[in-house]
């Protein structure tokens, strides 16, 4: 991987911008926007501002212009700064490269941008039960900036077998990759907007402390886990409150505690995994942890939890790959 390349990441509320150079990461920077900003305010103003000014903090930094700006994620939606359909699923990487599209940006940059696609995997037939398409609703999904992730971390891993990559952000997603790299198809789950809602705006707020610092309680974890799959999400949730104002627990405890009740809506997107696939946990936040914990418990017996630094270095060396692998054919 030769040259210098600014790679953007630009999810649902967070956009961020790594140079690669030599092999490694050079820089990086990030503002707290994306598309749920685009979303309120129906204009891509504030990601446009964002990306331009770590694109400015990244040139004074390293002295000079990448030879490419590479985005992926949101920032290729319908919410982003150009929309690029989505690949349908099975696609490898030679697909995504092949798919990708540059574009020029001269108030954002003078070098264009180039964007990658992401994948789609579309719904299934609910047969004579379906309700107007509905019932086949839960096979199909969507994704954008983690067919990037994961090329870089099956490289980084040594990866060559079908895997499943449990990618953990704004929103949790289980990607289900074959033998050659090809993404077969994913699930998703708001869980870490869940968290963010909950923690921020219900009732809940009071009987809960913020997660920076917070190391949590396994065995609180584990019990919010456990009430979550035996009363529901939504009793589940109230019982921080119980157990902070009846029962006399911490206020740490019971967050621990809330993690654990969220984390069980993860479970399901790996529903008909066997237990012996590689299961790859990344991302950011206290879940990842808490799922290298709860997944073995659960049977599966290669759970792999990757530091966030080799996570964060594997996504900017995938878009890298993707973009001079785009080049190689012609892209």
């Amino acid at each position: 991987m030769s040259g210098v390349y600014a790679v953007v990441d630009s999810g649902t509320t967070t956009t961020r911008v790594r140079v690669w150079q030599g092999g490694g990461v050079v820089w990086s920077g990030s503002r707290q926007v994306g598309a749920k900003d685009t979303a309120v305010d129906g204009s891509t103003a504030k990601v446009a501002a964002a990306l331009g000014e770590l694109l400015t903090e990244a040139r004074a930094t390293e002295g000079a212009e990448p030879d490419a700006i590479i985005c992926s994620g949101m920032i290729t939606s319908n919410m982003g700064l150009f929309e690029l359909p989505h690949l349908p699923a099975p696609a490898g990487p030679d697909d995504i490269a092949r798919g990708m599209v540059q574009r020029g940006f001269p108030a954002i940059s003078p070098v264009p941008l180039t964007f990658v696609p992401g994948v789609k995997t579309l719904p299934g037939e609910g047969g004579l039960a379906d309700r107007a398409g509905l019932a086949g609703l839960a096979t199909g999904d969507v994704l954008r900036g983690e067919e990037a992730e994961i090329v870089g971390l099956r490289s980084a891993l040594g990866i060559a077998r079908a895997s499943q990559f449990l990618h953990i952000g704004s929103h949790h997603k289980a990607i289900e990759v074959a033998a050659d790299g090809s993404i077969v198809a994913s699930r998703t789950a708001i869980t870490g907007e869940l968290l963010a809602a909950v923690t921020g705006h219900t009732i809940i707020k009071s009987s809960v402390v913020p997660l920076d610092g917070l190391e949590p309680d396994p065995d609180a974890v584990a019990a919010g886990f456990a009430a979550a799959r035996e009363h529901g999400v939504g009793r589940a949730l109230f019982l921080v409150r119980v157990g902070e104002q009846v029962s006399g627990q911490s206020r740490e405890r019971m967050t621990s505690y809330l993690l654990g009740v969220l984390a069980a809506l993860d479970l399901p997107l790996l529903a008909g995994a066997a237990l012996d696939t590689p299961i790859v946990v990344y991302g950011v936040g206290a879940f990842p942890a808490i799922l290298g914990d709860l997944l073995p418990a659960e049977g599966f017996t290669d759970v792999r939890v990757v530091d966030t630094a080799v996570a964060e270095s594997a996504a900017a060396a995938g878009a890298v790959w993707l973009y001079e692998r785009s080049r190689a054919l012609g892209g």
